[in-house]
């Protein structure tokens, strides 16, 4: 009701001139402030920015808040500026509207921001009159951000561009017929088809038949809605081959209906490959490990983690959880647990296998082996580890023992067969020597003896003439010379008798005899003289012994002989060992060996070559004449033996006399 009345007052009062007038007025003036305080706001708000420039001087004479804030100073130092410092300066200070005559619309510029800063915006111009003068109304609004939007868009276009057909995936896009839409460069390489061949094919050609059904339900699933997060397919290349893909694929949807399916695959082809091949050498490691001959054991932070069969067996344990958590310097000899310690921290710091080495264990019976070990760092179950290979060398040391003992007792062997060789050898050249000595001694006894024989038939007939005449002086002189001459004479004689002796020529008279029987004689024989001379006997006779085939008389005078040469190497008394005993031989018959050992002056070396040579000795001139070594030598010979002589200048000197029980018949 209240407007109802103010606009019945309203209409009368507009019914009486006067006042219809002044209404007027007032309805123009109140629309023009109306008109004017709209005008400030939208100046005031709007969010472009706005000068207003004074068209003759080119000065700014008003700039709206966004003006002022798209510029970046405050309108108090905007004001009074030329408009050319913040924009048109590359019209070189002639103005584009003006001056130059041109229209500015929606028109890009450069606006120069107070700090510096140079932004692109989009500007407008309009004339207008304020206040009976020309001015010019620039608004322009800052499309800087949205130049970089763009400019980031075709980037960003680009970049994606440039990653699909960069990637080392396969990317394809499929409409819903299976036509190709688009594929990238590692598709096309992968698969080998030209852009040409592409434009024939649909998806299902390239699918492999194997996997075929699974793909069409599955493009069904997708087509329908449904989201596959991973695909495993199989492409068919256009050589043939089989290529193994896995990747996803997406529908995107137009007006609730399927169009255009994407999918993004990796070859995985070696991947398959090496996963099988990885899970067969797995296979093969898992049947390596706990079939190995020798113990694996797999450590970590100090304690075993992981055993095969063969560690159970070497540690003496009935399961792998009687290992597993066991601290590993627990299973180690203490004298090897520093050192075992130190090769762990080793390969955790250097990944590098430790040589193999020896060490002991400890079984968990407590009992020590010997093994050898070497480690490797590994990764188990996601954990840094060590992979220890133990190998239980005990019975290869027993055997190395044993080796090492044969080796010692080979090379006493060797070097005991060397020396019999060299025995051997110097027995050959001595018996060859004697040989030949023989010889030439039995045909020198031969021509010395029908001298000596003259001579001495001739010194008798000599003393028979002398003695019938008268006995005068001169005749007593003479017979004594014929005395000395016999005597000489008869010396001589007796030398060629040894000598006939020592060679092959004189023959023995071989019965059976007791070898004991001529040593004991033979130490009668030299009791007294021993007993003058203080040397001690050590008579030891094996009463085993069986008989032999030799001459009692001959082999008597060469003992005789070996012990007056043992006597002579005492002479200051002393010890003499005398033994017997039976040797077996690889022969027909076991040796009768006979050791006569002295502890006296012994034998210089140059000389022990010598000492069977006839008429070699070391007694003083006159003290006989070096046949007693050759003619025992001769002896022993023909009884079928042999004579060996050792000794040590200083010490003691051994005589051996070897007989055979047998002689045998020539």
């Amino acid at each position: 009701m209240a407007n109802s009345q103010s606009q019945e007052d309203q209409v009368f009062l507009s019914d009486t001139p006067y006042h219809g007038s002044v209404d007027r007025l007032n309805r123009i003036e109140g629309e023009l402030l109306e008109s004017q305080h709209y005008l400030s706001t939208v100046f005031a708000t709007v969010q472009v920015g706005i000068l207003i420039i004074d068209a003759e001087t080119h000065t700014i004479v008003e700039v709206n808040p966004t003006g002022a804030a798209i510029i970046g100073c405050p309108r108090e130092q905007i004001i009074g500026s030329p408009c050319n410092r913040f924009v048109c300066r590359q019209e070189n200070w002639q103005c584009p509207i003006t001056e130059l005559g041109l229209t500015v619309d929606n028109a890009e510029r450069v606006l120069h921001r107070a700090d510096g800063e140079c932004i692109t915006i989009v500007k407008t111009v309009a004339k207008v009159k304020l206040h009976g003068r020309d001015h010019l109304v620039e608004s322009f609004l800052d499309i800087s951000g949205r130049i970089a939007t763009e400019n980031a868009l075709k980037q960003s276009e680009e970049r994606y561009h440039d990653i699909l057909e960069n990637a080392n995936d396969l990317i394809q896009s499929v409409d819903p017929d299976g036509s190709f839409l688009y594929v990238n460069r590692a598709w096309k390489q992968a698969m080998g088809y030209s852009d040409q061949e592409l434009a024939s094919l649909k998806i299902f050609d390239v699918i492999s038949p194997a996997c075929r059904d699974h793909c069409v339900a599955m493009f069904q699933a997708i087509m329908s809605g449904e989201s596959i997060p991973r695909v495993d397919v199989q492409f068919i290349t256009k050589s043939g081959k089989v290529v193994e893909l896995e990747g996803s694929i997406n529908c995107s949807r137009l007006d609730g209906r399927p169009s255009v399916t994407r999918g993004i695959f990796r070859d995985i082809t070696e991947r398959k490959a090496m996963e099988r091949e990885l899970r067969q050498s797995e296979d093969r490691y898992r049947k390596l490990f706990e079939n190995a001959p020798d113990a694996i054991l797999v450590q970590s932070e100090g304690r075993y983690l992981f055993v095969n069969n063969q560690a159970c067996k070497l540690f003496g344990a009935d399961s792998p959880d009687q290992l597993v958590g066991v601290r590993v310097t627990a299973t180690i000899h203490p004298d090897y647990r520093e050192l075992v310690e130190h090769r762990i921290r080793q390969v955790s710091d250097s990944d590098l296998a430790t040589p193999v080495r020896e060490l002991k264990i400890l079984r968990l019976d407590g009992s020590a082996i010997d093994v050898e070990a070497t480690g490797t760092s590994i990764t188990f179950q996601g954990q840094p580890a060590t992979q220890v290979i133990i190998r239980d060398i005990s019975e290869r040391k027993l055997v190395e023992k044993e080796r090492s003992e044969w080796n010692d007792r080979l090379e006493q062997q060797v070097e005991e067969k060397t020396r019999h060789l060299k025995e051997a050898q110097a027995k050959l050249i001595q018996s060859e020597k004697m040989a030949t000595l023989g010889e030439v001694i039995s045909g020198a006894s031969h021509e010395l003896n029908n001298p000596l024989a003259g001579i001495l038939g001739a010194i008798q007939m000599l003393r028979s003439s002398a003695f019938t005449q008268t006995i005068e002086v001169e005749l007593t002189e003479g017979g004594a010379v014929l005395d000395d001459m016999e005597s000489a004479a008869f010396r001589c004689q007796n030398i060629v008798d040894k000598l006939t002796r020592f060679s092959t020529q004189a023959p023995c008279d071989f019965s059976q005899m007791d070898i004991n029987q001529v040593l004991k004689d033979a130490l009668e024989i030299m009791g007294e003289q021993f007993a003058e001379k203080g040397i001690t006997m050590s008579w030891v006779p094996d009463p085993e012994l069986p008989p032999i085939d030799g001459d009692f008389v001959k082999l008597l005078e060469v003992f005789v002989y070996l012990l007056k040469n043992a006597k002579s190497a005492l002479p200051d008394g002393g010890i003499l060992e005398i033994s017997t005993e039976l040797a077996k031989t690889g022969g027909e018959f076991p040796l009768v060996v006979t050791r006569i050992r002295d502890f006296g002056c012994g034998i210089p070396v140059e000389n022990l070559g010598k000492i069977f040579d006839p008429f070699f000795t070391t007694k003083f001139f006159g003290r006989g004449p070096g046949l007693g070594l050759t003619v025992s030598y001769g002896i022993i010979k023909r009884h079928g033996g042999d004579i060996d002589v050792r000794s040590t200048v200083g010490k003691e000197t051994e005589v051996t006399v070897t007989l055979p029980l047998k002689q045998l018949k020539k």
